[in-house]
């Protein structure tokens, strides 16, 4: 597929992804094999398809989230036995 965009009397075209035959993009099935087209903006398919993003990203968030909890706490505790023996 090309950079260029297409010519004012060239329809866009997606291929099909039973026979491979390049059908109008506002046809919802191909119009050689009948097989259903995929209504998905290409842009958009491509993009979820370009990988599994979410499972690491998701799991370093909530390692870091409770780090940081951890830090808070252990923060918190030495604040309060300051505060408490600070007037003793």
């Amino acid at each position: 597929m090309t950079d260029t965009p297409p010519a004012a009397d060239q329809a866009m075209t997606v291929a099909c992804p039973g026979c491979g035959q390049q059908t109008p993009l506002t046809s919802t099935e191909c119009q050689s094999c009948g097989s259903p087209l995929d209504t998905v903006d290409p842009q958009w398919a491509a993009e979820a398809a370009s990988g599994d993003r979410g499972g690491w990203t998701k799991a370093l968030t909530g390692i870091g989230c409770g780090v940081l909890l951890l830090v808070a706490a252990v923060g918190a505790f030495f604040i309060g036995c300051f505060a408490i023996f600070r007037f003793q």
